[in-house]
């Protein structure tokens, strides 16, 4: 089996070349390499069933904060890579920054965009092409306990605007129907549904692409809600513009260096059941009729790697709900108060929750930053800010001050019927729910009565370091 052989290198023969970027990552293979190199993924050669045992290997190799890469799938004839930005770390070793500048370099890349480029000459996403399409050659995996079938979820999807004609990159979970259908979960507030409701409503199919097993930096800009073309935030974040080639049965531009490219429609009028899926909620979502998709054309490299992530994982929650939406969170925040100290969306709470560090703040200046948070994603439907002595990266600090601070007669604001997500177990089938905010600042007067008890830092390790020193002389 190929799964059992060796990773496939990179082909420096094909017409494709293009420099590599700073950190040496221009494709899913220098990539993996690159987490090779960082002791950030785990490899496996045992044969792993992609039928929930994959799923609950990703999860345990998420805990250690790994990626994994299976090259041994039952009855696949590829390897299979997960969780590869599941998390902080591995998206920084992606885009080459620390941990801490992630935000900065994702905010910037909105504001310096660079257009794709297409390139001549044949492309390594296309080196075999299939017609035949049979869905089931391809080792995409039923993650967990409950999923209702084997979900396409790491693919970039792209579609384009049938008016504008501008691309849009973003992650759609799409559920295996048979050979060559694809049930199509298109949530109320995507670009792609805005562009399939368009297309249906004038009696026409949409075509579509989805990218599977890409440079990673196309796998960020995805996760951005960004009204321009997603290609250029990729761009952007490579620092230099990504090379594409067009798709062979639609006009839509596709990644040249993608790994396994799936070509088709969207069909006009017809709605199939869809789910039940793990998602990034932490629960299973429900069954309800959503659009078809027909997929008639799959393009691959010679020696494919596939790539999927696990419903609610790690992955899954950092692309889906909190790494790309941080930095519209601290801009609008920001601006809307100088003593806004940091702002953070835990992974922890699905995206729905904003923390928010303030510094003194002024009257009503709490709920003004609590509105400009909520108003930074539709998701977003509780924001809890703290004082700049409360760590918002610490669960426990965060709930001490819930605890101790809020006077919960005065210091919540309710919002109701406001538009949120649909997959939020307290919402509508619209997307329609109560949102809050909580403040949890000390009170202006009792600032001089009340400070956060903090103890000098001590070098434990050194002290006991010495301590053994003096039993061993």
């Amino acid at each position: 089996m190929i799964a059992q052989q060796p990773l496939p290198q990179r082909d420096a023969s094909k017409q494709y070349s293009g420099h590599m970027a700073s950190n040496s990552v221009d494709d899913l293979r220098s990539f993996i390499e690159v987490l090779r190199q960082a002791h950030a993924i785990h490899e496996f050669t045992t044969e792993i069933d992609p039928v929930h045992e994959l799923g609950a290997v990703l999860r345990a190799c998420e805990q250690e904060g790994k990626a994994a890469l299976f090259h041994n799938v039952k009855g696949a004839h590829m390897p299979v890579l997960g969780s590869a930005l599941g998390s902080h770390e591995r998206i920084g070793l992606a885009i080459g920054c620390d941990r801490e500048k992630i935000s900065n370099v994702l905010e910037a890349a909105t504001e310096a965009p660079i257009p794709f480029r297409e390139i001549d000459g044949p492309a390594p996403c296309q080196e075999v092409v299939t017609d035949n399409v049979d869905l089931a050659t391809l080792p995409i995996p039923v993650h967990a306990p409950k999923d209702g079938g084997a979900f396409l979820n790491a693919g970039v999807v792209i579609g384009r605007d049938p008016v504008s004609g501008r691309h849009n990159l973003s992650y759609v979970r799409m559920q295996v129907k048979g050979a060559d259908r694809v049930g199509i979960n298109l949530n109320t507030w995507r670009h792609l549904r805005e562009f399939f409701e368009t297309a249906e409503a004038n009696g026409c199919n949409l075509p579509f692409c989805v990218a599977i097993g890409v440079d990673p930096v196309l796998m960020i800009a995805a996760a951005f809600r960004y009204d321009g073309d997603e290609y250029e935030i990729a761009g952007a974040l490579r620092g230099k513009p990504t090379p594409v080639v067009r798709a062979r049965t639609c006009d839509i531009m596709v990644p040249a260096t993608a790994e396994i490219v799936l070509e088709g429609e969207i069909l006009a009028g017809g709605r199939e059941d869809e789910g039940p899926m793990a998602e990034y909620t932490g629960h299973y979502s429900g069954i309800h009729p959503q659009p078809v998709g027909r997929i008639s054309t799959i393009t691959r490299r010679c020696r494919p790697i596939f790539q999927t992530t696990a419903g609610a994982s790690f992955e899954h929650l950092l692309l889906g709900t909190a790494v790309t939406r941080e930095p519209k969170l601290k801009r609008l925040t920001m601006s809307t108060s100088p003593r806004v100290r940091d702002a953070y969306l835990p992974p922890y709470a699905s995206g729905f929750l904003a923390l928010i560090a303030m510094d003194n703040p002024r009257p009503g200046e709490v709920r003004a930053v609590g509105l400009a948070a909520l108003t930074s994603h539709v998701n977003i439907n509780t924001v809890i800010i703290v004082d700049s002595d409360v760590d918002i990266f610490n669960p426990t600090e965060v709930f001490w001050a819930m605890s101790t601070r809020v006077r919960w007669d005065r210091d919540q604001v309710v919002i109701p019927r406001t538009l949120g997500n649909e997959l939020h177990p307290s919402a509508d089938r619209t997307g329609e729910i109560s949102k809050s905010i909580i403040d949890a600042t000390l009170d202006q007067t009792l600032r001089n009565s009340y400070s956060k008890i903090v103890y000098p830092k001590v070098d434990l390790a050194k002290l006991l370091a010495a301590e053994s020193s003096k039993k061993t002389s």
